[in-house]
C-alpha cells in the first residue's frame, strides 16, 4: 500500500475521528431522531399495538434499521404470511444477515403447514440437519424422488445421531433398499472414529447377519477393553476375512497405545506380522505408538525418537520428537531434527530460534548469532527472544493505516456498515456481529483496512483487531493493541500490585476487548471468567456473589479476573510465566507441568503439552511488552519476565492466597 507523509497521515486520521466523534453526538447525529422513533415503533410492535407501530414505521422506513421492524412484523404473524409477502422480504433484504435467518423460520412454517411445494421453492443449502431432512422430505412428497433418495444417501453419512426430522426421510431410503450393508459400515466407521459408540451398536441392527454383527461386537469391546487385542490377536475367528478386519485391529492398537505402550508395541508386533495392513494403517500404528512412548518417557526415549522415521508431513510427529529433545536439553539431536522439517516448517520463526539456541548450546556462538540477528528485527515472541540474546533493541515500530478518504467515505456510506453502527451504538451487539460479518464477507485487503479503522473510531476495538488481521498488516499497533477501559484497569492492577501492561496483554489475548465475549467452555466478559470462578474470588474478597450477567460488566469483570490473576501469580511462586498458563490451563495443570530440575523459562513454555497454552503463554508475554510502549513506559525485556522454571514453587507469604477450586478462566 502506498503510504503518504506520517504527519499528514495522521492529522488526517485525527479529522476524520473528529467527524465520526461528532457523528455520534445526538445533537449532531442527523440518524439520532430516527433512531428513538425506531425505538418506539419496536416497543410498540411488541406491545401490539399495530396502529401506533404502522403510524411510527412510516417515519423510519429510510432509517438503517428499518428491515428489521419489517422482520419483526413478518415474525409475529408468520401463520397468516402468504409465499408472496415471505418472498419479497427475501427479495428485498437479501443481502442482510435477516434474509437466512428469515428463511429459516419460514420454512419451519412451511414445513408445520405441510407445503412442501413450497418448502422446495424456498429451501436453500444450509448446515442444519433438521432442514436439510425435511427438505428431503418435501422432495420426496412433491414428485423429486430420485433426487430425494442421492440427497438421504451423503446425509445418512455422518459419525452422530441424526435429529427425529430425518427418520421419515431414512424410512424411505431404507424401504427402496439403498441401505447397502456397506453403507451400514461406513457409517460405523465413522461412528467409531467419532467415540460414538453407542450409534454404533445402535447402527449395528442394520447389518445383515449375526457374522457381521460379530464384527461390530468386536471392535466395540476392544474400544472399551483394548487389552484384549493381546488375546484376540490369536483369536481363530480373525481367520475370517472382512472389509474392516485391520481398521478394527488397528482401532485397538491406538486406543491400547493410549493405556499402556509397551502392551500396545507387543500387540501390534503380533499383529502386524500375522494381517495385510496397508502401508497408511501401519503408519498411523507406528505414528500412536510414538506418541504414547513419548508420554511414557522410558529410559531410552531418545534412542527411540532417534530411530524414528516421521513422514514429512506428520508435523505433530515432527514437532513432538524436537519438544522431547528440548525436554532433555539434547542439543545435537535437536539441531539434527530441525534440519529433518520440510522447509516450509523449518523457516518459521520457532525453528529457527532453537536452530540458533541449539548451534549456542554445541559451543557455536558465530552461526547461532547469524540466526539470532536476522530474527531480532522481528516484533513478535521469538524476535524478542533473539533481541535479548543479542542484546538488541526491539522492533516496536508503529506505522498507523494510511486509508484515502474516497475510500473511507466509501465504506462508510455501505449500507451494511451503516446497519452495523446502529446496532452498535443500541447495545446491540450479537446483531451488529453479524451485520459486520455479512459486510466484510468479499471485501478486498484495501476495504477490509479501511472498514477495520471505521470500527476504530467507533471504539469497536474487538471487529477493528480481527478484521485487520485478516489483511495481514500488523504495523497499527494503536489499531491492534487498543488502550481501552484504561482507568479500570490501572485501578483494579493496582489494588492487586499488578502489572496494568500484563493485564492489558491478558485481555487482549482472552477477548480482544469484547465485554460480552462467551467461550464454548462458559468463561465469560473481557478476562473471560468461569462463573465458578468469579464466585470463589469475590468469596474471598468478601463481596456479592456475582450473577452470570455481571461478568458482561467491565468494572466486576476486571476487577474479580485481576484478583484472580493475583492469587495464581502468589501461589506460583510471583512467576509470571507459570501464572500466565495457569490462568489458561489452570493452576492444578501447570503444577503437574513442571520440571523436576530448574530448567530456562523459554525452553519450558515450548513444551507445554497444550498447544493453546503453549501459544498463549507466548503471545501474554509479547503482548505486555508491546502494551509497555502503549502506556507510555520503556519496555522492560521479555527475559525479565521469564525466570527460571522451579521444581517445587512456593507462593509467597505476601499475598497470603491458597489454591481457588472449581473451573478455571478458559483462553479465548
Amino acid at each position: 500500500m502506498h503510504h503518504r507523509n506520517p504527519l499528514f497521515a495522521s492529522l488526517l486520521f485525527i479529522l476524520l475521528l473528529m467527524l465520526f466523534s461528532q457523528y455520534v453526538l445526538a445533537d449532531s447525529d442527523p440518524l439520532a431522531t430516527q433512531r428513538q422513533q425506531f425505538l418506539a415503533a419496536e416497543k410498540a410492535l411488541q406491545l401490539g399495538q399495530i396502529k401506533r407501530y404502522r403510524a411510527l414505521a412510516k417515519d423510519v422506513e429510510d432509517y438503517p434499521l428499518y428491515p428489521y421492524l419489517e422482520y419483526q412484523s413478518l415474525k409475529r404473524k408468520l401463520a397468516t404470511l402468504t409465499a408472496e409477502q415471505a418472498g419479497e422480504f427475501l427479495t428485498d433484504y437479501q443481502t442482510t444477515p435477516l434474509a437466512d435467518r428469515f428463511r429459516r423460520i419460514w420454512l419451519d412454517e412451511l414445513q408445520r403447514r405441510r407445503d412442501w411445494k413450497q418448502y422446495v421453492a424456498f429451501y436453500r443449502p444450509t448446515s442444519s440437519e433438521k432442514r436439510q431432512c425435511h427438505y428431503l422430505q418435501a422432495l420426496l412428497n412433491s414428485g423429486h424422488r430420485e433426487q430425494a433418495l442421492v440427497g438421504v444417501a451423503a446425509t445418512w453419512l455422518t459419525g452422530h445421531s441424526l435429529p427425529g426430522a430425518c427418520d421419515p426421510v431414512l424410512a424411505a431410503w431404507r424401504q427402496a433398499d439403498q441401505l447397502t450393508p456397506e453403507r451400514v459400515w461406513a457409517r460405523i466407521d465413522l461412528a467409531m472414529q467419532a467415540r460414538k459408540t453407542r450409534l454404533a451398536g445402535y447402527l449395528g441392527r442394520y447389518l445383515p447377519s449375526d457374522q457381521e454383527r460379530s464384527w461390530l461386537d468386536r471392535w466395540l469391546r476392544l474400544h472399551q477393553q483394548p487389552a484384549l487385542l493381546l488375546s484376540l490377536s490369536n483369536s481363530s475367528a480373525l481367520q475370517l476375512e472382512h472389509p474392516y478386519r485391520e481398521k478394527i485391529l488397528l482401532h485397538g492398537v491406538k486406543r491400547l497405545a493410549r493405556r499402556d505402550s509397551t502392551d500396545a508395541a507387543t500387540a501390534w508386533r503380533l499383529i502386524s506380522q500375522r494381517f495385510p495392513f496397508t502401508e497408511d494403517q501401519r503408519y498411523q500404528a507406528k505414528h500412536a505408538l510414538a506418541i504414547a512412548m513419548i508420554n511414557d518417557e522410558p529410559a531410552d526415549l531418545l534412542q527411540r525418537m532417534a530411530a524414528l522415521q516421521p513422514k514429512p508431513e506428520d508435523t505433530r510427529l515432527l514437532e513432538l520428537r524436537i519438544r522431547t529433545g528440548l525436554r532433555y536439553q539434547a542439543w545435537e539431536q535437536i539441531s539434527t531434527w530441525i534440519d529433518d522439517l520440510p522447509a516450509t516448517l523449518a523457516e518459521t520463526e520457532r525453528w529457527r530460534y532453537w536452530k540458533a539456541r541449539a548451534l549456542e548450546e554445541q559451543g557455536q556462538p558465530e552461526a547461532a548469532g547469524r540466526l539470532y540477528d536476522e530474527l531480532a528485527g522481528n516484533r513478535s515472541y521469538y524476535g524478542f527472544l533473539a533481541a535479548d540474546r543479542r542484546n538488541q533493541p526491539y522492533n516496536l515500530s508503529h506505522t498507523a493505516l494510511d486509508i484515502p478518504p474516497p475510500q473511507m467515505s466509501e465504506i462508510i456510506a455501505r449500507d451494511g456498515f451503516k446497519r452495523t453502527r446502529e446496532l452498535y451504538l443500541l447495545g446491540r451487539q450479537l446483531d451488529a456481529r453479524r451485520e459486520w460479518r455479512v459486510a466484510t464477507a468479499d471485501l478486498e485487503n484495501a476495504q477490509l483496512q479501511a472498514a477495520s479503522k471505521m470500527a476504530q473510531t467507533w471504539g469497536w476495538h474487538t471487529q477493528a483487531i480481527f478484521t485487520l488481521a485478516k489483511t495481514g498488516y500488523w504495523e497499527d499497533l494503536e489499531l491492534r493493541f487498543p488502550i481501552q477501559h484504561r482507568r479500570l484497569i490501572k485501578q483494579a492492577s493496582n489494588r492487586q500490585q499488578l502489572d496494568n501492561a500484563w493485564v492489558f496483554a491478558v485481555i487482549r489475548q482472552e477477548s480482544a476487548f469484547a465485554s460480552d465475549a462467551r467461550s464454548s467452555a462458559g468463561a465469560m466478559g473481557l478476562m473471560q471468567l468461569m462463573p465458578g470462578t468469579a464466585r470463589n474470588v469475590a468469596k474471598r474478597l468478601k463481596k456479592r456473589s456475582p450473577k452470570r450477567r455481571d461478568l458482561f460488566t467491565p468494572a466486576t469483570n476486571i476487577d474479580l479476573g485481576t484478583a484472580y490473576l493475583g492469587q495464581v501469580l502468589g501461589n506460583l511462586n510471583d512467576n509470571p510465566v507459570l501464572a500466565t498458563s495457569a490462568y489458561n490451563a489452570g493452576p492444578h495443570r501447570v503444577k503437574q507441568w513442571l520440571p523436576e530440575l530448574t530448567v530456562p523459562a523459554d525452553l519450558w513454555i515450548e513444551t507445554i503439552p497444550f498447544r493453546e497454552t503453549r501459544r498463549y503463554t507466548q503471545r501474554v508475554l509479547t503482548y505486555t511488552v508491546i502494551y509497555q510502549q502503549r502506556l507510555g513506559r520503556t519496555p522492560e525485556r521479555i527475559a525479565s519476565r521469564m525466570p527460571e522454571i522451579l521444581p517445587h514453587p512456593v507462593a509467597t507469604a505476601s499475598r497470603n492466597s491458597k489454591p481457588i477450586t472449581g473451573s478455571s478462566p478458559a483462553g479465548s
